[in-house]
Parts: structure tokens; sequence; C-alpha cells
């Protein structure tokens, strides 16, 4: 056992609505150089880093190549699913903080990808998919101090990491 006093910093990510929980840590930026060394914490650099273009079109002029492709899912397209037949077969659900949230039913699937990809969640793929590709990131020791996630809403200042109360073990 670790006592919390000598790792009191937790890191976790959600992955598919489901807390995984990294590690402990004696430091904030310890927690954020693993966050950062994540695939979340690369697509959440990647979207920070992207250059900011215009805001997207609406959903119906969103052209198809901004629409997001998934060879996963069965309709093609990353949060669209067949719910069943009738005028409106295509579901469309994204996960917010591990909460699945359902946005709507579509008539096409392409339709429902729009409406995906106008939400955050859609534009931050967009920009993790569009972002250059850069080398791989080096080990968490290496990563620089820019390289971390910031986050305001977090008391530790880091995405992903969090203070661990003192009675736990």
């Amino acid at each position: 056992k670790v006592s919390s006093g000598a790792t009191p910093f937790g890191v976790q990510v959600y992955r598919k609505g489901i807390s995984v929980i990294l590690g402990r840590y004696a430091t904030a930026e310890e927690g954020a150089r693993a966050y950062a060394a994540t695939p979340e914490g690369i697509a959440d650099l990647a979207a920070r880093d992207a250059p900011r273009s215009p805001p997207l079109p609406s959903n119906s002029e969103l052209s198809s190549s901004e629409l997001i492709r998934s060879e996963r899912s069965s309709t093609g397209f990353k949060g669209v699913y067949k719910v069943s037949s009738g005028a409106t077969p295509f579901g469309v659900q994204v996960y917010r903080k591990g909460i699945s949230v359902i946005l709507g039913r579509y008539a096409t699937a392409e339709e429902g990808a729009r409406a995906y990809a106008a939400t955050p969640e859609g534009i931050a793929d967009l920009a993790a998919r569009d972002a250059p590709r850069s080398p791989p990131l080096p080990s968490n020791s290496e990563l620089s101090s820019s390289e971390l996630i910031r986050s305001e809403r977090s008391s530790t200042g880091f995405k992903g990491v969090y203070k661990v109360s003192s009675g736990a073990t």
C-alpha cells in the first residue's frame, strides 16, 4: 500500500464513458505529464494547438470532408448509430464527463454525422484529425511544461489530475 501522503495526486481519463484511473503521483505536474502522454492528452494537445479556424458552418453546410468517419461504426461515422427503421433511423450520441448524451435522431447517417461534427466533441475530433502529425511525444519525464494540458476548472491546475483526500490509502 502506498499512503496518500506520498502520492496525493491521482490521474484519470474517461474511455467510452468509463472512468479509468491511471495512477497516483507525488506532484500535480507529474500527474499532468502522465495525462499528457495518454491518447486523451495527445488529442487535447492537438486540439489546443490546432490553428484556429473560422467557426464551422451550420450542419447543412458542412462538407463531407468535415464529417468524422469511423471504421468501427456500422454507419461509417463517429457518434452515429442505427436505431431502427422508419423516418429517423439514425441516432447520434456523445459522451460528456462519462455520461452518454443523446443528441437526436436523423433520417440519414450523413445527417447525423453533420450534427455530431457541430458538437464540441466533433470539433475537437476534427482538430485532432487535421492537426499536423508531429514526431512521437517524449516520455513523461521529458515533456516540457508547455506540453501539459492546463485546466482552470481543476483545483490542481491540470486536466485529468485531482487531489486525493488525505484519508485515502
